[in-house]
């Protein structure tokens, strides 16, 4: 008993970095939010009015829904909770690509602004964000449960790929007009560098993990279900970011914007989100906790 007690105490005390580091990414996130456009703070980013309106969403959703997300998400790993680090593989993936265009994306010469004042923040939530995952991917359990596994084949084997489809597929006729000699479309002439950042990350980067998450899924890899969380993690956060973005653009009558589009982009973000819901679902009701024989 007392030789248990003292092996829970080294797991949680080796869970203190990733707890760390969540808590932070909460502190940051709300600390960008605060500071931004989205309640008239300090802080104006060098964009034009279009993606101005984006990222007031953006900010909202990653106040509201991400950051307290990180928090439960460092809860749960210091309780012992195996669904602690899994919650942490979207989180971080959420924030490490998120940053990227934070700093990449703004026309800090050709618009007015200030955000680079945040550049320290943002570097950090950057790395913190991809550092998170690495630590979390080791306290997940080597093997999914019986439960678990028969729902990530599902949601690889059908569900993800027609979502995944459906979102990478409207890059195709973006990408005809970007790669033109007149680019025309209003979201590629509103923020060029936001636009090849984000297809850069969208095609470079999740698309590859989604095809190899759900290929590592249906040949029961190992660490496949590892994958299959961050993957479906990120396509939960980041879906419903998409559709407040959208949202924010309508609401602030963006020229660009249009109800038709807020619409569909939140049905496809609440998609993602129930997705996620459903393949998170069976690890958060569970009660078990990172087994240390069985990491990888």
């Amino acid at each position: 008993m007392e030789r248990r007690a003292a092996e829970t105490k080294q797991e949680r005390l080796r869970q203190l970095p990733l707890v760390a580091a969540l808590v932070t990414i909460a502190v940051g996130l709300v600390a960008v939010a605060l500071l931004g456009p989205l309640f008239g703070g300090p802080i104006e980013y060098h964009v034009g009015e279009t993606l101005r309106n984006q990222t007031i969403g953006l900010d909202a959703v990653s106040l509201f829904v991400v950051a307290p997300l990180a928090v439960t998400a460092a809860m749960l790993t210091r309780t012992g909770h195996v669904g602690g680090p899994a919650l942490a593989l979207g989180v971080g993936a959420y924030t490490a690509y998120m940053f990227v265009q934070y700093i990449v994306g703004p026309e800090y010469v050709a618009r007015p602004g200030n955000n680079e004042l945040l550049f320290p923040l943002y570097l950090c939530l950057f790395a913190l964000g991809w550092i998170a995952p690495v630590l979390a991917w080791q306290a997940i359990p080597s093997h999914a449960n019986p439960a678990s596994r028969k729902r990530h084949r599902r949601i690889a084997g059908i569900a993800l790929p027609l979502l995944a489809l459906l979102t990478f597929s409207r890059y195709l006729p973006a990408l005809a007009d970007a790669m033109s000699s007149t680019p025309e479309e209003v979201g590629y002439v509103a923020g060029p560098t936001f636009f090849w950042t984000i297809a850069m990350l969208d095609l470079g980067l999740f698309l590859p993990l989604t095809l190899l998450a759900c290929t590592a899924v249906l040949q029961d890899r190992q660490w496949a279900h590892k994958a299959l969380y961050l993957v479906v993690g990120w396509f939960g956060l980041v879906g419903p970011a998409v559709a407040a973005m959208a949202i924010a653009m309508y609401a602030n009558d963006d020229p660009t914007a249009s109800a038709g589009n807020a619409a569909a982009m939140t049905v496809l973000g609440l998609a993602f989100a129930t997705l996620a819901i459903g393949a998170y679902l069976p690890l958060l009701r569970s009660r078990s906790a990172p087994d240390s024989a069985g990491l990888t």
